[in-house]
């Protein structure tokens, strides 16, 4: 598994000539401990001293040799502040965002520590909206502090406070308590249903996601939340309580952050009905009976209530993001909110139509402008069974909204779902089967074959058509290879080559695979679509996935061992990846350090090339060497021991930079192998951090 390499443009100011430094904070290496100046207090200024010089529309450089102090109450160690810091004055009530070209601030800069902040070279202004500090880069916003300068303008005091926020109520925020930490009392997601997730961690594309968050009176707030946030796929709370958030601002609107899930403490009832809306009023309107209302012209409705089965699949994005389409025995309606919606398939709802508009949009009929608060959900896994229709039966008049099936059919006009011009065709006639490319099923190819088709009757310009929820609304046609991996040989909308769980055994779980890893033969993919070995090779791939963070090394056949002083080889994380580290900084007595990390046994007869990665920050010595034995003895000491030599990261290669160490042919060194890792160090003086990662013989 690769770490991620964050490189870093230093900046060089004229005026700072004095400030190269080496030296920065990527990953979790430990760090030397950073000399505090001798800072008076007549040189500390407050917050509000230097907001003097906050002007919009331009970058302002402070030019005085003042500081500031400070108290962190936000970091980036969740993810969801990027490159940011946000502090509070310890002297008093303002906040400022501090912007770092530098990632995994908090290593050095921990939520609770109070820090002083060098101005004199730094320059304030705003980043799309909000104060921020940073460096004046010439243009009319706030650039980061070089990664190389962070350490001087940020200087740590050695000392904590607690962080405690700011207990306010919604009506009274303002531009005031921006880049500060607030408390709300009674708050909740406005829609918070089992498949709301904070944000959308795609891998390949993480997303951002911008969530109401509504208290009791209908006050709403912008909650975001980043894709890369390590809660970014963790389901929203659903209850009501206390919500603990950074306040801030982007271009044009406020908007919340927390620093992680623990902000949020929503574990009470929810407000009465659903969250204060206020939309649920007058008695229900039958689904049927709201329809015969409209004759052509639009609609305003005054009171009342609709209650049926969700039938669409904000999911699967074969649906516009602030539609909902209901069903309430044979008749369905498409429902419009005023902000993006994901109640999941199945739900039945109860929603408030009070002030929407029952209107035609593309011929098709729907109640729009509706409050997303005015949605209770009434209960989940009530599927409505299509109703069985040739195309020809299908009249939009009767059927429109709702669920329908047709069997015995082909689809033709194209080679994806996608693709225009694709219909449905029966031995009755044929009609238009829509689904937008951007839809998580919309590149799969078409299915050959007879097949069955459900889909939602919709209505446009053009005439009637169907529209998919998802790519298992498709069943069976054929023939279809299990083995090519973009078809979907068992309907079920997901390709074989992601099917985690096929309805036909045949496809990938059970089925033969290779999950690159020369220590284990007989690989077959289990339930979840993981490639696994079923029986023990003869070669080594080992990325350290699954050691606990700062813990020792824990592995199956490993040996680690400490020879000199109490320290061993500790597993560490950063940014997804898992390593193997060791250090002699921060060590007490005894000061000497010697720990050994050994592979099991290899059998080079079948496996003879190895292959690492190594990465060095905070240099003081080559502590690191590579050694291999044919007899261990279970004690390193008693060990005969041959050094490889192999490319280690040593102190021309930058900090955090994982290099590789080409490769090393054992069969050199014996038949029988072990690899061990040996790092050697004092407290004094021999601090050097060391990372290992990839090691691999095959």
């Amino acid at each position: 598994m690769k770490s991620f390499i964050f490189k870093s443009t230093l900046l060089i100011f004229t005026l700072m000539t004095t400030f190269l430094i080496s030296g920065c904070l990527k990953g979790d290496f430990d760090a030397p401990p950073t000399n505090i100046p001798e800072i008076k207090d007549d040189q500390i200024i407050t917050f509000d001293k230097m907001f003097e010089k906050l002007a919009v529309g331009k970058v302002t450089n402070i030019q005085e040799d003042k500081y500031l102090e400070g108290l962190i109450v936000a970091d980036d160690k969740s993810g969801n502040f990027y490159k940011n810091l946000i502090l509070h004055d310890t002297k008093g009530d303002k906040g400022i965002t501090v912007s770092l070209d530098e990632n995994e601030l908090n290593a050095l800069y921990p939520v609770g520590q109070i820090v002083y902040v060098a101005l004199k070279d730094l320059a304030i202004g705003y980043f799309e909206g909000l104060p921020t500090l940073g460096i004046n880069s010439g243009g009319t916003s706030v650039a980061r502090i070089p990664a190389g300068l962070v350490r001087s303008v940020l200087i740590r005091s050695g000392r904590t406070a607690p962080v405690v926020p700011r207990k306010i109520a919604v009506t009274d925020l303002s531009s005031k308590h921006y880049n500060t930490l607030i408390e709300l009392e009674g708050m909740q997601f406005e829609t918070a249903s089992s498949a709301t997730t904070y944000a959308d961690p795609t891998p390949a594309d993480p997303q951002s996601v911008n969530h109401n968050v509504v208290n009791c009176q209908n006050q709403k707030l912008v909650l975001r939340n980043s894709g890369f946030a390590s809660f970014a796929g963790q389901v929203v709370p659903s209850g009501n309580g206390k919500l603990v958030a950074v306040y801030s601002y982007y271009r044009s609107a406020s908007q919340l952050f927390i620093r992680d899930t623990d902000d949020l403490t929503f574990t009470g009832e929810r407000c009465s009905g659903t969250g204060g809306g206020g939309g649920i009023t007058g008695d229900q309107i039958r689904i049927e009976a709201l329809r015969s209302q409209f004759s052509g012209s639009p609609v305003t409705l005054t009171k009342g209530w609709v209650k049926g089965i969700v039938i669409s699949d904000a999911t699967n994005k074969n649906i516009n993001g602030n539609n909902m389409t209901v069903q309430d025995g044979e008749f369905g309606i498409v429902l419009r909110f005023k902000a993006a919606i994901n109640v999941p398939l199945g739900t039945e709802v109860k929603v408030g139509i009070t002030s929407g508009s029952l209107s035609e949009f593309n011929n098709v009929l729907q109640v729009q402008n509706l409050e997303n608060t005015n949605v209770e959900v009434l209960g989940a896994g009530n599927f409505i069974t299509p109703k069985i229709l040739t195309v020809a039966q299908i009249d939009v008049a009767k059927h429109e909204s709702t669920l329908v099936k047709i069997e015995n059919a082909t689809l033709i006009g194209g080679t994806k779902l996608s693709d225009t011009g694709i219909k449905v065709k029966d031995g009755s006639g044929e009609m238009p089967l829509f689904t937008f490319a951007t839809s998580t099923f919309g590149s799969l190819p078409l299915p050959t074959g007879s097949v069955s088709v459900t889909a939602i009757v919709s209505d446009f310009t053009t005439g009637k058509q169907l529209t998919l929820r998802n790519g298992s609304d498709i069943s069976g046609g054929g023939p279809c290879d299990v083995n090519v991996a973009n078809a979907d040989c068992d309907g079920d909308g997901v390709a074989n080559g992601q099917d985690c769980a096929p309805t036909n055994a045949a496809i990938f779980p059970g089925g033969p695979c290779n999950d690159g890893n020369a220590a284990t033969v007989n690989d077959q993919y289990d339930a979840q679509c993981v490639c696994k070995g079923s029986a023990p090779g003869a070669g080594l791939n080992e990325t350290f996935t699954g050691q606990a963070a700062d813990k020792d090394i824990d592995l199956s056949g490993w040996a680690n061992v400490a020879v000199k002083g109490n320290r061993k080889w500790q597993a560490k994380i950063f940014s997804g990846n898992t390593y193997a580290q060791a250090t002699a900084f921060g060590t007490t007595a005894p000061a000497d350090m010697e720990t050994w990390l050994i592979s099991p046994a290899i059998n080079t007869a079948t496996a003879g090339t190895l292959s690492f990665e190594t990465a060095k920050a905070f240099y003081k010595h080559d502590g690191l060497t590579v050694w291999v034995t044919t007899n261990y003895t279970n004690d390193p000491g008693n060990t005969t021991w041959t050094q490889i030599n192999a490319k280690v990261a040593g102190n021309a290669d930058a900090d955090n930079a994982f290099i590789p160490s080409g490769n090393v042919d054992l069969k050199s060194y014996g038949a029988n192998v072990r690899v061990a890792f040996k790092y050697v160090g004092t407290q004094a003086a021999n601090t050097t951090t060391y990372r290992v990662d990839n090691v691999v013989v095959k």
